[in-house]
């Protein structure tokens, strides 16, 4: 019996050792890449480099305006995902906690909202950003970041706050607790791994997205970051570590965050899926 279990523990230890190294060769593969030389690259692509060098961060910060590419990301990403948390949190909070005529109606508008491709909205949404002239506009994109993201929210953190004990709630109320004092006082604080995972999960769907970005910002000095280091890579490009090292200033943030975010990420998923 234990020569079996030995043997079983073997198996599984290789297998997920399989899995770590067909996931980390590729982030490996383009960090060694960004810090070559284009020459070095090219006599041998797979090999590690000579030496390392930052000439190809050199130039994205040179030459392709990242500087105001990163300002105008943070003030997109930040002003969009601040404004959909807080909506979507008093939303679901109201959807899951009180009973109030069409309250059905709403939490259905907003499952259906969600469920539509967003591919079926792109020409409704830059008809409607045309008329009011925000094409081109950073604050034309927030309004989509938010309005797209909302109903996710909403439909999330509305099984999260269900999760939260409805006696906690009903103290509050006979000490004279409103929306808000039990809001902010009691669904918050026992809903902050909810809230931390819907956060992390739509900052990674604003920063890593490029069809609106592309769409309503087709201005080159208006562009986030995503988009700005995405055009440099294309069909006639060879210079493979300039685009390598486009790669890893993307990734970065995303990789760094989740590594702070893991934990809360399990644990509100969890509670989510419990609750419902």
């Amino acid at each position: 019996m234990r020569k079996f279990k030995w043997r079983a523990n073997i198996i599984i230890f290789l297998a997920l050792l399989s899995v770590a190294v067909t996931t980390l060769y590729p982030l490996f593969y383009v960090a060694i890449t960004s810090g070559r030389t284009l020459e070095d690259y090219v006599k041998n692509a797979y090999g590690l480099p000579k030496f390392f060098t930052l000439d190809s961060y050199r130039i994205l910060i040179n030459n392709y305006s990242l500087g105001a590419a990163a300002r105008n990301t943070v003030i997109v990403v930040g002003v969009s995902l601040a404004t959909s948390i807080v909506f979507s949190s008093l939303a679901g909070f109201a959807l899951a906690k009180y009973d109030f005529p069409g309250s059905k109606i709403i939490n259905w508008s907003f499952i259906a909202v969600m469920l539509l491709p967003s591919q079926i909205l792109i020409i409704p949404i830059y008809l409607l950003l045309s008329k009011f002239s925000l094409v081109g506009h950073l604050h034309g994109l927030m309004f989509v970041y938010i309005g797209t993201n909302i109903p996710f929210g909403v439909f999330f953190l509305k099984s999260t706050f269900s999760a939260v004990p409805d006696t906690i709630l009903d103290a509050a109320r006979i000490d004279g607790a409103g929306f808000f004092t039990s809001f902010f006082k009691i669904a918050i604080p026992n809903a902050a791994a909810g809230l931390t995972t819907l956060a992390v999960l739509q900052f990674l769907g604003m920063w890593n997205e490029l069809l609106y970005a592309y769409l309503i910002l087709p201005d080159q000095g208006m562009r986030l970051l995503t988009p700005a280091l995405a055009s440099i890579g294309g069909r006639y490009t060879t210079n493979q570590p300039l685009v390598a090292a486009a790669l890893c200033i993307t990734a970065t943030p995303t990789l760094i965050l989740l590594a702070i975010s893991s934990k809360y990420l399990v644990r509100g998923v969890s509670t989510g899926i419990g609750s419902s």
